[in-house]
């Protein structure tokens, strides 16, 4: 995986660090100019070239000159003062963005728990009443083609026309399950979803060669998450046939482990190596903004990169909790209450 695509946190410097660094600064200096003054017997010489002009009393000069560095001090002390408040205050800022970004991203992800929800029973609804009743129209279509053969050819010729069009609408119906709801995903888990996907990819584009790696448990995860990490495939898989029908296309699903802060996370990368594009020029599509939504929402990373005649690349990265429930705290309220004893 590309390096850049791991970007290191920022050091951030302390305030209060800076403060004092330039507050010893100005010690160290006010002392050491203290002691040339001394050795270099700085007050003699100013009073020796300012004796000629004592009619513009100079000597006054060092108290007017204190009281204007007392002013200053009071008024760098007052700025100071301020400038920590404004800080104060863009922290709190800072936090309640983060914050409503937190409940934001909740709200979403609750948000796609509801449509897969929906999608799921569609798509059951749509498996078992459509279907059930799809085939036993090709049955009763098939018997009376058998009875047909023969005697009633314009009989056998309207059964086999009923067969071919429930086929149709069955093939139809299908094809619909699988958008709503990827085949293998609640059954049989991702990794074997993600094949079945790419295999059915495979059949459509043979100039195009597919390579899927998954390293790692891809078990007890958030439906959410799951499908995130399919969806992001399944619309890489589209992009590629659109516009690198004939590249070699590598996709990677990896599961890394974290330590005991975190739980870990999970990366997802597919490159190409098809005639790539500009990022720098705006694009018409939204399949890419899709792609970076669902996975900011459950609190990952998604990067790009391509250049034109370079492929094109991926990586997201998302944590392994995402879509998780999290514990809620104990409630006052739904302490229970004590007892009531009888007299």
């Amino acid at each position: 995986m590309p390096s850049n695509f791991l970007p290191s946190p920022a050091r951030a410097r302390s305030p209060h660090s800076t403060v004092r660094r330039d507050l010893a600064c100005v010690v160290v200096i006010t002392v050491l100019a203290g002691a040339l003054f001394a050795t270099f017997d700085f007050s003699e010489f100013a009073y020796h070239w300012t004796r000629s002009a004592e009619r513009f009393q100079l000597d006054e000069l060092p108290a007017t000159l204190f009281v204007l560095a007392t002013g200053c001090a009071w008024f760098a002390w007052r700025r100071y003062r301020e400038s920590q408040r404004e800080l104060q205050h863009r922290r709190a800022l800072e936090e309640e963005a983060e914050r409503l970004l937190a409940d934001n991203r909740r709200l979403a992800s609750e948000g796609m728990n509801a449509q897969e929800t929906e999608r799921r029973h569609l798509a059951r609804e749509l498996h078992d009443e459509l279907g059930q009743y799809l085939n036993a129209i090709s049955l009763d279509a098939g018997r009376i083609r058998d009875l047909s053969a023969g005697r009633e050819p314009e009989t056998h010729r309207l059964a086999l026309s009923l067969m071919q069009s429930a086929s149709h609408v069955y093939r139809q119906i299908g094809d619909m399950i699988r958008r709503l709801r990827p085949i293998g995903l609640d059954e049989f888990g991702l990794p074997t979803a993600l094949e079945h996907c790419v295999e059915s990819w495979r059949e459509r584009l043979p100039q195009a060669s597919f390579t899927l790696t998954v390293d790692g448990d891809f078990s007890r995860l958030a439906d959410t998450l799951n499908i995130t990490l399919y969806r992001l495939v399944q619309e890489g898989l589209t992009n590629v046939s659109k516009f690198a029908r004939s590249s070699r296309v590598e996709i990677y699903l990896v599961r890394a482990p974290g330590d005991a802060a975190r739980s870990g996370e999970i990366v997802v990368t597919m490159a190409d190596d098809g005639p790539g594009t500009d990022l720098s020029k705006p694009r018409a599509g939204l399949g890419l903004i899709g792609m970076r939504e669902r996975v900011e929402a459950l609190g990952g990373e998604f990067h790009i990169a391509s250049q034109p005649g370079g492929g094109f690349l991926f990586c997201a990265r998302v944590p392994v909790q995402a879509g998780l429930p999290e514990p809620s705290e104990p409630n006052e309220d739904d302490a229970p209450l004590p007892e009531r004893s009888e007299k």
